[in-house]
């Protein structure tokens, strides 16, 4: 979202593709994005619909809200990247330049990293592979107390501290996706 609206010193006219209504996933992205807007009052939401965390419905919304807004969107904040990418596919379908429109997904999935890597929007990563392995060592050392840590993840985020293992909650950073990070962040799922 903050990508979003820093392209248009936060005047922008902006779309939001929600996730499906009522997800613990929309609603936390949701009050995210509210706190973002919060810091851009500016910021005139032209539409915010769900489009199902769909790559199709999203699509087709985007097409809509372009017939409807025409020449006054200046950015697209989907709540995932999949629903950013359909909002591309439509502006592409309409003839309409993607880098006129500031865009912005969540999730780093890998079609966003090659759209990132293109300049056509931005993504952060939510790491589901760092999350499931320091869930594992959590596991691991809450059945065998002398456990220690397997994953790399513990130095690859040195903010996250492994604290024996005994606490309450760990938070995986979100990274963001970036030209200069693409190529690296692809590796890593070969």
């Amino acid at each position: 979202t903050k990508s979003c609206l820093d392209n248009n010193g936060c005047k922008s006219k902006v779309v939001i593709l929600q996730g499906q209504i009522g997800r613990s996933a929309q609603i936390s992205r949701l009050e995210g994005k509210q706190k973002v807007l919060d810091e851009c009052p500016e910021v005139q939401v032209l539409e915010q619909q769900t489009a199902n965390w769909s790559r199709a419905e999203a699509q087709t919304l985007m097409e809509n809200w372009l017939t409807s807004h025409p020449g006054q969107i200046n950015g697209v904040i989907g709540q995932n990247d999949e629903m950013a990418l359909g909002a591309i596919e439509a502006i592409k379908a309409a003839n309409l330049k993607v880098e006129d429109f500031a865009i912005a997904g969540v999730d780093g999935v890998t079609d966003a990293i090659n759209a990132v890597k293109r300049g056509e929007m931005a993504s952060i990563l939510q790491d589901a592979n760092a999350q499931a392995q320091g869930a594992l060592d959590v596991a691991i050392k809450a059945a065998n107390k002398d456990a220690k840590p397997e994953s790399a993840i513990w130095t690859q985020y040195p903010d996250m501290k492994w604290e024996e293992g005994a606490s309450k909650d760990y938070l995986v950073p979100w990274t963001p996706v970036t030209k200069e990070n693409a190529d690296k962040l692809l590796e890593s799922r070969k």
